[in-house]
């Protein structure tokens, strides 16, 4: 039996599950189909992430790992963002906000406390390849690596 992590913006994770429901209908024995959302985050996705972003802080401000900040972390955090906004598109990334007062209205980022399993999944997989582009290797660990091996990335 297999699990699998579906995540429309990336078709290949698409293409691999359609590809396997249709052998399985092929055969055509009975089989079971369990759909469930990915909204419940791990620890050990938070856990990573920010250890990447601590790593990802330490090599961009040159600071050693051991003297890094709070505010460099969250710098770099909004750096990440940012980039993943801009160069992936990911627009789930931000968030409407409006002074009810004023009836000003913008976009924020959002928090990555707000991103589900595969919202985090996808910002973690552009935070390895974006850092990868710029010499700075995030080693895969844990569930996320668990993940991205299901997702035959």
């Amino acid at each position: 039996m297999r699990e699998f992590i579906v995540i429309p913006a990336k078709p290949d994770s698409v293409d691999d599950f359609l590809r396997s429901i249709s052998e399985l209908i092929d055969k055509k024995e009975a089989f079971k189909v369990k759909v469930t959302g990915m909204s419940n985050r791990s620890l050990s996705q938070s856990a990573l992430l920010h250890i990447w972003v601590r790593e990802y802080a330490a090599w961009r401000f040159k600071v050693p790992l051991k003297s890094i900040q709070k505010s460099d972390v969250d710098d770099a955090k909004i750096i990440l963002k940012q980039a993943a906004y801009n160069n992936a598109d990911y627009r789930w990334l931000c968030k409407r906000v409006t002074n009810h007062d004023t009836g000003i209205s913008a976009l924020v980022l959002k928090s990555t406390s707000e991103y589900d399993k595969g919202e985090m999944f996808m910002f973690m997989e552009f935070v390895q390849a974006f850092a990868a582009q710029q010499g700075v290797v995030l080693e895969t660990l844990g569930e996320f690596g668990r993940l991205k091996d299901e997702t035959n990335v």
